[in-house]
């Protein structure tokens, strides 16, 4: 019985502070505060594949010490990007202090 009293107590006081209201001075106005934000930007969404432009191949090749090597050249890609979703502002609540 007294967890429960105290409890109720305890949101009653945090429930009259969070209704204290504010004030802020915009320009000659002076207007109530509702809450807070603060703007973060989310970067666009891509989808990427890659597209073969050369196969990996190997070769031989004669050295000047008169060595023959045999090596491997790598595959080369290009990407293609395709938008998926545009990037946009996201405004995130924060305390007003």
């Amino acid at each position: 019985m007294r967890r429960a009293i105290l409890t109720l107590l305890f949101v009653a006081t945090a429930g009259s502070a969070s209704a204290e209201e504010r004030y802020i001075n915009i320009g000659n106005d002076r207007v109530k505060l509702l809450a807070c934000f603060n703007e973060v930007m989310v970067p666009a969404k891509y989808s990427v594949k890659k597209v073969l432009m050369e196969p990996a191949r190997q070769a031989y090749v004669k050295r000047s010490t008169g060595r023959v090597e045999l090596v491997e050249y790598p595959a080369v890609y290009r990407e293609e990007r395709t938008l998926v979703e545009a990037s946009y502002k996201l405004m995130k609540p924060i305390p007003c202090n």
